[in-house]
């Protein structure tokens, strides 16, 4: 799963507590619809924490119709808090893959309370840290691995970022995507996911409805990760976030 950092690749951690409650005390609470664009281009100066739904960074293809996708946003997760913070603008738009609830904040409030208190600063300087830490283990994974053992990684990771124990018989993915989003993720096309997922079928490795895909273990058995040996690794709960 990892191969240079301590942090996942393709999920960023959650925020800190203390960088949560800066959100929840001084963010105003909105509802985003699915497929808008949050932010794009460094055009909206607000920094948002993810309360319920998903969204993702999405990077814009100059080939019409094709986009890669740098990370999944479940929620507990902050955006646009790193380019904002910075005022620099970057090539990367923030949309919301479901139905979300966010907090919204005004960038500067990060860097005045930075100001006020070092205990914090570093507190955001170890966040900034580790969620740049996921984008680059995502982009090895999908320089690196071939293409069922991308998908298998993003299986684990996901699991693991929900904070599920792994069952010894089956396990259901917390986080179901159609096949172009898992293609988008792990830069394979609709056709490779489709065809992978097929064969993994026929194996007995994974089983399929409308709504949920189940995985057995054995999926991950041979899975490389270089802090906990195969197939191991430590999860990022989502704690206290994306309740009813």
């Amino acid at each position: 799963m990892r191969q240079i950092f301590q942090n996942l690749p393709w999920v960023q951690p959650a925020v800190p507590p203390v960088i949560a409650s800066l959100y929840e005390r001084r963010g105003v609470l909105q509802k985003v619809k699915r497929n808008q664009v949050l932010k794009a281009g460094g055009d909206n100066p607000k920094s948002f924490l993810l309360v319920r739904g998903l969204c993702v960074y999405r990077i814009a293809s100059a080939i019409k119709g094709s986009s890669s996708i740098l990370s999944l946003i479940p929620p507990g997760r902050s955006m646009c808090d790193i380019s904002a913070a910075v005022d620099e603008r970057v090539n990367v738009e923030t949309v919301a893959w479901r139905d979300c609830v966010v907090y919204a904040m005004p960038p500067r409030t990060l860097s005045e309370e930075m100001s006020k208190d070092p205990e914090f600063g570093k507190a955001v300087l170890a966040d900034v840290t580790a969620k740049e830490e996921s984008y680059i283990e995502g982009m090895v994974a999908n320089f690196t691995l071939d293409p069922q053992s991308r998908l298998r990684t993003l299986f684990k990771v996901l699991i693991t970022s929900y904070g599920i124990p792994i069952r010894d018989d089956w396990t259901v993915i917390p986080l179901l995507l159609n096949n172009s989003q898992y293609g988008q993720v792990v830069n394979l096309s609709r056709v490779s996911v489709s065809r992978i997922f097929s064969q993994w079928e026929a194996a007995g490795l994974i089983r399929k409805d409308r709504r949920s895909i189940s995985v057995r273990k054995e999926l991950f058995s041979d899975l490389y990760d270089w802090i906990d040996g195969k197939g191991a690794a430590e999860a990022t709960y989502l704690t206290g976030y994306g309740k009813p």
